[in-house]
């Protein structure tokens, strides 16, 4: 496990906090309080993201076998890698590494033909000092009842908002009124690093209107499950490479 740290991300000052740091498109670095590295779908490089540095990875999490969300090569150290899905079907279960607990959620599709389209995802949920978060990987659907049932009670969401390939910006709000996490951070949206993409830019998307924003001026933010906002609000990082 690597304890190496970064400069102090934006959020809760000192104490045993966990930190998010976004790395482009779906792609997430977890550290733990202890110093466990858990990175979540990570992007090819050929996307257009800058290739991060990143300090040796202790457990890589992969929600579906696209390019843009698999490239484990991406991973420094010899990570464990976890995969959400093989031809098989789903492969739910849960993996503990230190202070952290990777359970991978089965159950869900990238679009809304049962996967006829653009196959399965899978979600992960990651609990941590008594934080959880949850990554919805490509979801393309509204959620059904046993999908909620396992995504209520996480306090941290990560979310895809830009349409075409996931769910668009107004199912997204539904979605997470429907979880009722206290932060949920868009992800998988056009930015200026993907001039060419099919999905919407943040603003067009319409998850922000009603909302409470936050946005923040770094990629990377400090968490505490002892100090979470009391309104849920959604909080936009800044875009990796700018």
């Amino acid at each position: 496990m690597n304890s190496e740290l970064a400069s102090q991300p934006e959020g809760v000052a000192g104490g045993q906090t966990t930190r998010l740091r976004w790395l482009g498109h779906a792609t997430f670095l977890i550290t733990s309080p202890s110093g466990v590295q858990l990175l979540l779908d990570p992007f090819n490089v050929e996307l257009g993201y800058p290739v991060p540095e990143l300090p040796p990875i202790d457990l890589v999490a992969v929600s579906h076998e696209h390019a843009d969300h698999n490239n484990v090569g991406l991973a420094p150290g010899v990570p464990k890698v976890v995969r959400g899905i093989s031809d098989s079907g789903w492969h739910p279960g849960t993996v503990s590494v230190g202070d952290v607990t990777l359970n991978m959620i089965g159950g869900a599709y990238h679009d809304e033909a049962h996967g006829q389209q653009r196959g399965r995802t899978a979600f992960m949920s990651v609990e941590v000092e008594g934080l959880r978060i949850l990554h919805l990987g490509d979801l393309g659907h509204r959620l059904d009842t046993n999908l909620l049932a396992q995504c209520r009670g996480h306090q941290v969401l990560l979310i895809p908002v830009g349409g075409f390939y996931t769910i668009d910006g107004e199912t997204a709000a539904t979605t997470m009124d429907e979880i009722g996490p206290s932060i949920a951070i868009p992800m998988h949206y056009r930015t200026a690093r993907l001039p060419g993409h099919p999905t919407a830019p943040l603003p067009e998307t319409g998850f922000l209107v009603g909302r409470e924003v936050r946005c923040v001026a770094a990629t990377e933010i400090a968490l505490d499950a002892s100090d979470l906002p009391s309104r849920p609000e959604v909080v936009v990082l800044a875009v990796p490479g700018g």
